[in-house]
C-alpha cells in the first residue's frame, strides 16, 4: 500500500533545529518538534516519520551552506534547499520565532510557493569559494588603498598624478612624515597592501590553472570570446551560475542577475522603477564593469581576435554581433538623454542575453525587438546576422 506524502520543513541552526510536518491535502500541521542539532536525533526522528509517510524535506539556505542537505542525502533522504529571500511573508506579521518560521515554510512548501536553490557539487562549491576569496581580497586591497590616501591627506601630502603606478609607490616609500610614529603607521599600511597584493597574484595564478583544466577550459573560452570578459569574470559566472542549462530562456537568467526592472503599476497607470537587485550581486556588479568596454568604438583588438580563433564560428558570430549591438544601444540611449549609469545597466541586461546564447548547446542569439514590449525576449538565428 502506498504511503501518504508528508512535507517536512526544517528551521536549521547550529545548535537547535525546529521541524514542522504537514500531511498532504490536510490543513492541520501534523507535528512540530524542537531538538538539538545532533545527527543521531535528527536521523532517528526522520526514520520514525518514514514508517508512516513518504517524505519531502526542505530547509532554508543559510550560512551553514549545503552541508545539511548533503548529510540528508547520505542517509537516503531527498532534500530541497529554499531561497530564504523569496519565502512569502505577511507584511503586518512582526512575530518571528523558529516554530512560526518552520510552520510557515512547510505550508508554503506544500503549496509549491517556494523557490528551490540549485545546489552545487562539492567541487563546484570549492571553486566558487576560491573566486569569492579573490573578490574579497580585492575589496580588502581597495580599502587599504583608501586608508593610505586618507592618512596622507591628513598629513598634508597629496599625489596629483595617476595613483598606484610604479612612480606613485616610489613616492610613497620616500614620503617624509612629521615623526617616527606616523612613519611606522605608513610603513604598516604599505606592508599590509603589499601582502594582500601578493596573495591576490597567487589566487589569480591558481584561478588561471583551474580555468585551463579540462572541466572549465571549454566554457571559459566560449565566454572569453565576448568583449569585456576575461578569465576571472568567466570563472565567476561559471562558479555562481554552475549550470546555464537550468535557465530555459534569457529572461530567467536576467532575473537571476537581478537586472529585471521593478514595477509599481496600478489602476491602469504604469510606473517602472530601478532594477530589482534581487539576484546574484557578484555577477551583476562584474557585468556592469564588463560593459564599460562596449562604450568604446567596436574594434576587434588583438586579444579579442586571438580569443575568437579558439571558439566555434557561431560563438564568434554572436560575440561580434554583441559588440556592435551594445555599443549602438548605449549611445542611442545616451543621445536620447538617458543617464549614463542607466544606459550601462540597460546594455548589461542585454549582455546577459548574449551570454545565455553563447552557453547554449545550439548557437542562438538574443536581442530586444523595438516592435514588441521591452520585456519580450526575441531569439534570432545566428545565420541571419551579417
Amino acid at each position: 500500500m502506498q504511503k501518504p506524502i508528508a512535507y517536512v520543513a526544517v528551521d536549521y541552526h547550529v545548535k537547535i533545529v525546529t521541524v514542522a510536518v504537514k500531511e498532504e491535502n490536510l490543513k492541520e500541521i501534523h507535528d512540530t518538534v524542537r531538538m538539538k542539532n545532533e545527527s543521531t536525533l535528527i536521523k532517528k526522528y526522520l526514520k520514525k516519520l518514514c514508517g508512516k509517510f513518504d517524505l519531502k524535506i526542505c530547509y532554508e539556505a543559510s550560512t551553514s551552506g549545503y552541508s545539511f542537505q548533503r548529510q540528508l542525502q547520505s542517509w537516503g533522504f531527498e532534500c530541497d534547499v529554499i531561497a530564504p529571500s523569496l519565502i512569502p511573508r505577511k507584511p503586518g506579521d512582526h512575530r518571528k520565532n523558529d516554530f512560526r518560521d518552520a510552520v510557515n515554510m512547510v505550508q508554503q512548501y506544500s503549496q509549491g510557493n517556494l523557490s528551490i536553490v540549485h545546489p552545487p557539487t562539492e567541487e563546484e562549491e570549492s571553486i566558487r569559494s576560491l573566486i569569492r576569496c579573490r573578490l574579497a581580497m580585492k575589496e580588502n586591497e581597495k580599502h587599504i588603498k583608501q586608508q593610505i590616501n586618507a592618512f596622507l591627506l591628513f598629513h598634508g601630502l597629496h599625489w596629483g598624478k595617476t595613483k598606484w603606478t610604479v612612480k606613485h609607490r616610489q613616492w610613497l616609500s620616500n614620503c617624509q612624515m612629521r615623526d617616527e610614529y606616523s612613519k611606522n603607521v605608513l610603513d604598516e599600511y604599505i606592508g599590509h597592501l603589499n601582502y594582500v597584493s601578493a596573495r591576490i597574484e597567487c589566487l589569480d595564478e591558481l584561478i588561471e590553472k583551474v580555468a585551463a583544466s579540462d572541466i572549465y577550459a571549454s566554457a571559459v573560452k566560449e565566454l572569453r570570446a565576448l568583449r569585456g570578459i576575461g578569465t576571472l569574470t568567466a570563472m565567476l559566472l561559471i562558479a555562481e551560475i554552475t549550470d546555464f542549462k537550468r535557465f530555459p530562456n534569457p529572461k530567467s537568467l536576467i532575473s537571476f542577475m537581478g537586472l529585471i526592472p521593478s514595477e509599481n503599476s496600478s489602476d491602469g497607470k504604469e510606473k517602472g522603477g530601478g532594477i530589482t537587485k534581487s539576484g546574484n550581486g557578484r555577477c551583476r556588479k562584474q557585468l556592469i564593469e564588463s560593459v564599460q568596454h562596449y562604450i568604446k568604438k567596436p574594434v576587434i583588438t588583438y586579444t579579442m581576435r586571438r580569443n575568437l580563433k579558439e571558439v566555434k564560428p557561431g560563438t564568434a558570430n554572436i560575440a561580434i554581433k554583441c559588440m556592435h549591438r551594445l555599443h549602438k544601444r548605449y549611445w542611442t540611449l545616451v543621445m536620447k538623454g538617458k543617464n549614463t549609469n542607466k544606459a550601462k545597466t540597460a546594455i548589461a541586461r542585454e549582455f546577459v542575453g548574449f551570454i545565455w546564447a553563447i552557453m547554449q548547446p545550439v548557437a542562438v542569439c538574443v536581442g530586444y525587438s523595438r516592435n514588441v514590449s521591452a520585456n519580450c525576449i526575441v531569439l534570432f538565428d545566428v545565420k541571419s546576422f551579417k
